[in-house]
């Protein structure tokens, strides 16, 4: 999809599906257990290890961010930040 500068020009728009992004679906019960971990931040709750390193992590990034610390999150989904 493309959209128009305000000098006229097309920029083609990004996607939510482009390289770097992270999608998850859940059911209606999942969403309200992990609701709670929405606003938490990256160092409470910090009873869970990393999927891939094994370090410890938060409840915040065992629920959002696919059970992984910061960095091999962003190593995964955003590889090139």
């Amino acid at each position: 999809m493309t959209q128009k500068t305000i000098d006229g020009k097309d920029v083609e728009e990004e996607s939510i599906w482009s390289d770097g992004s992270f999608a998850e679906t859940l059911g209606s019960e999942d969403m309200k257990t992990k609701m709670r971990t929405f606003h938490m931040k990256h160092d409470e709750e910090m009873d869970f290890n990393c999927s891939k390193c094994k370090i410890k992590i938060s409840a915040h990034n065992k629920d959002w961010h696919n059970g992984m610390c910061d960095t091999c999150f962003n190593k995964e989904f955003f590889p090139e930040d």
